[in-house]
């Protein structure tokens, strides 16, 4: 369970229905989700899961915990990267081809950091499949990350949480012209 300094462990959050499992219509009924795009309940899809680990810092000896958690976040950099396959430590000198497997929209390690309510976050969200691996792993580093938190005075209620997390396009579907419809068409190259 998560840490919490000054308490209990508290439990961790989980999404209530299984991450796997698609909820509402069944398979090929008008507005049925996808296998590749499971719902929470119908109309709420979801294609990646973020994980996110969490804690509050104190503001004493001029915010001296925030700036600790931010040393422990810079010196695991390079872990927590390897998560998201950003081209970091082993995988910058690779030779393996990764097309296919790196999508900066779905793949990525984000800090919050929010001195008003004292909330320092780190955000790790992957499509479900690389997530469910993830997590089948122990969510490594995580544990390393958490318990190298609790090791700095002015830290509490350290915590995890697993949430789906969506870009949303409020504008509906974006239709992009071919070239030879839009705006510049008069100046391309004629063919044939």
């Amino acid at each position: 369970a998560p840490l919490s300094a000054g308490g209990p462990p508290r439990p961790p959050h989980r999404l209530r229905a299984p991450l796997g499992r698609v909820v509402g219509a069944g398979p090929g009924a008008p507005g049925a989700p996808s296998a590749e795009m499971p719902s929470i309940a119908p109309g709420v899809d979801f294609t990646c899961v973020a994980r996110e680990w969490r804690c509050k810092f104190s503001d004493a000896d001029d915010m001296a915990a925030l700036k600790r958690a931010q040393k422990v976040l810079d010196e695991m950099t390079t872990e927590i990267l390897e998560v998201v396959h950003e081209f970091v430590g082993k995988q910058a000198n690779t030779r393996e081809v990764l097309n296919g497997q790196l999508d900066a929209g779905k793949q990525l390690v984000q800090r919050i950091v929010c001195t008003e309510c004292h909330d320092f976050k780190i955000v790790i969200k992957l499509p479900l499949a690389q997530f469910s691996a993830w997590e089948r792993g122990g969510f490594e580093p995580e544990a390393k990350f958490l318990k190298a938190l609790s090791e700095i005075e002015g830290i509490s209620d350290i915590n995890t949480q697993t949430y789906t997390l969506e870009v949303c396009n409020l504008m509906g579907r974006i239709k992009v012209p071919k070239a030879s419809e839009g705006c510049m068409a008069d100046s391309l190259p004629k063919v044939g």
